[in-house]
């Protein structure tokens, strides 16, 4: 039986194009995803004979091209605004159109040549698919549709300003080629041969074992080794424990795979060792001066002064949630128990990850800079997982969201940093838009939280995770044990956030209004803003809470009016609960209002008057209650009566 995909990844691969089987949901079957690509048929078929209704994921850098993956949907989509960001854009004969009604441009590269992927880095609504990039072809499908070509010609050869832009975009460590240490120290050689010898993973032929090639280059340049020695130090002592080893044929492939190693890693080199922790610590206080457009500025650790015609170069804050968080700010939720602060969390984290093509029900329908997102929590994957198949579920048509990372556990300012930052830059090499950290208190294990040193070095923790993963930080931290309007702790915690909104639930209600308290770019929010929990599940045997919009003002009324009437009714039924005990007991007395409401406030715990001119003219006049047979209204007196 004819399969229509197959037959199209092998129509692609004839053309020197590589290929690699995709879900429905954009992400790769196999292991290294788009490093697995290949133009080899008898791997293709067999791919297909495997996952017969994949999707087609094309290496778009493999295939001597680079991808504008233009969202064209988007209302405030701005072509001009992308002629403007990466110059005039020549017609190309290669296009294609995306399920969600997007658009993508193919270009062509000279030989050898690489540019680096991104998203909405060169211009908004604008991702770059190039080196280690993938792009769907067509017929391949998703959830809102098919992909189509427009056209299916030759691609125009990309422009110098296009492709200068998209590599100038790109994220990467402040230091990532600044060599602070000489390059292969002793020591360093020595421990790198090791590292080779006895632990480094070997490339396994039809396994990824090009991915593993370029993971080790980049490994070598942590352990502070020169471009050129890597080589050497691989073909040496790394490529003979290969399976099979590198041919002498395949030496100038290996070379370009060192190359990209160092060309596209995103660590500063030599970070792993010994060395580069007592230079980065004495470069720390060593001012450097960067010249400006106009103007001048220089920074030393944290610390940076710019003169004053250099001033007309700060830009204004981007925003990833207008108003609410800008790009590699610090920003706190804080509330007390019970307040959902990870649900509510977890939904902003979610949110942006995916960008785009949420429910109608979505709490921050306005993304305007969606990204990779790390999560970093204390709880176990599991309950994490179901609740972001909740999520998932209730705002992305049950649809898988990329660009998510998951990681435990929460960093700890009483250790050495660097291992996360390898560990999470490495699920993600482009850093992330937004990191959450569940939460401040066990970051803080170990160290006293009221003390302003050790708040101190929390906020150290976010700066450097803003630095090293260009991030924006997101902590969630508590309420004080007094004091429910402040973060717990040291007043430093409120002092260095740039935003902080607290989180109040509303009675027992799943209902949490989020209170802006400081918002250093923008002015802060007039009102409180809602969010509603509502139980989603996710199969017959889990729930998950999931946040969804709320009309605050309006809720909040609803939830105080059912509060107020509960309230109500619970006290005429203990008024009228205390008026028939005491007429029974004083059987053959009568009362009037005054006397009867001054005996039996005691007993219901309402005050002597409000009994009098509100509760029993009520009971009176309502024929439904018991205590109505009680009251004579020709004697206009209270008296038992059976």
């Amino acid at each position: 039986m004819a399969n229509e995909l197959l037959d199209a990844a092998l129509a692609y691969v004839r053309k020197g194009w590589p290929v690699f089987p995709c879900r429905s949901d954009k992400t790769p079957y196999t292991t290294n995803g788009v490093i697995d690509a290949t133009t080899d048929p008898k791997q293709i078929k067999a791919w297909w004979d495997t996952w017969p209704r994949a999707n087609i994921g094309l290496d778009v850098g493999g295939a001597g091209m680079m991808v504008l993956d233009l969202d064209t949907y988007k209302p405030d989509y701005d072509p001009e605004a992308l002629e403007n960001d990466v110059g005039p854009l020549p017609e190309t004969g290669l296009r294609a159109h995306s399920p969600r009604g997007g658009e993508h441009l193919f270009y062509s590269l000279g030989d050898g040549e690489i540019v680096a992927s991104s998203a909405s880095r060169i211009s908004k609504h604008v991702d770059v698919r190039s080196f280690h990039g993938y792009v769907l072809l067509a017929p391949s499908s998703t959830s809102d549709g098919s992909y189509t070509w427009l056209a299916e010609d030759q691609p125009h050869y990309r422009t110098d300003e296009l492709v200068r832009v998209a590599n100038s975009a790109r994220e990467k460590h402040e230091d990532r080629d600044n060599w602070l240490i000489e390059a292969d120290l002793p020591e360093n050689v020595a421990s790198a041969i090791a590292w080779l010898k006895d632990s480094a993973k070997i490339a396994v032929e039809g396994q990824g074992g090009d991915a593993m090639a370029y993971a080790t280059a980049a490994h070598l340049k942590s352990f502070g080794i020169s471009p050129e020695l890597a080589f050497d130090l691989m073909w040496e002592h790394w490529s003979p424990r290969c399976s099979p080893p590198w041919s002498a044929d395949q030496a100038d492939h290996l070379q370009q795979k060192v190359d990209n190693g160092y060309s596209y890693n995103t660590s500063p080199p030599g970070n792993v060792t010994p060395a580069y922790q007592v230079a980065k610590t004495a470069s720390l206080f060593k001012p450097v001066a960067t010249e400006l457009d106009t103007g001048s500025i220089w920074t030393a650790g944290r610390f940076r002064a710019i003169d004053r015609a250099g001033m007309g170069s700060i830009k204004p804050p981007e925003w990833i949630i207008p108003e609410f968080l800008a790009e590699n700010a610090y920003a706190m939720l804080f509330g007390a128990r019970g307040t959902f602060k990870t649900f509510i969390a977890l939904d902003l984290a979610l949110s942006i990850a995916a960008g785009f093509g949420l429910g109608a029900n979505a709490c921050w329908p306005d993304i305007t800079n969606a990204g990779p997102v790390l999560f970093t929590a204390g709880e176990g994957h599991a309950s994490i997982t179901n609740r972001v198949k909740a999520w998932e579920q209730t705002h992305f048509d049950a649809n898988m969201v990329g660009n998510f990372v998951l990681a435990d556990p929460v960093p700890s300012v009483a250790e050495e940093l660097q291992p996360f930052i390898d560990t999470v830059l490495a699920a993600s090499p482009e850093g992330y838009r937004l990191v959450v950290l569940d939460t401040v208190g066990r970051a803080m294990q170990g160290v006293n939280e009221n003390a302003q040193e050790h708040a101190g070095q929390f906020t150290a923790l976010v700066q450097r995770l803003q630095k090293e993963l260009g991030a924006t930080v997101l902590a969630l931290h508590h309420v004080g044990h007094t004091d429910t309007d402040r973060a717990r702790g040291s007043s430093v915690f409120g002092a260095d956030v740039d935003t902080e909104v607290r989180l109040d639930r509303a009675g027992k209600e799943y209902l949490v209004g989020l209170t802006m308290t400081k918002q250093k770019d923008a002015a802060e929010w007039e009102k409180p803003r809602y969010v509603r929990l509502n139980e989603v599940s996710t199969d017959l045997e889990h729930k998950s809470l999931v946040a969804v919009s709320a009309k605050g003002e309006q809720m909040l009324k609803d939830v105080e009016n059912t509060k107020q009437k509960l309230e109500t009714a619970a006290k005429f039924s203990a008024v009228q609960n205390a008026l028939l005990d005491h007429l029974e007991h004083n059987k053959l007395k009568e009362f009037q209002d005054t006397p009867l409401a001054r005996a039996i406030t005691g007993a219901c715990g309402i005050g002597e008057q409000r009994i009098a001119r509100h509760y029993l003219p009520e009971l009176r006049r309502d024929s439904a209650r018991r205590a109505f047979v009680c009251y004579d209204t020709g004697k206009a007196r209270w008296r038992w009566q059976e």
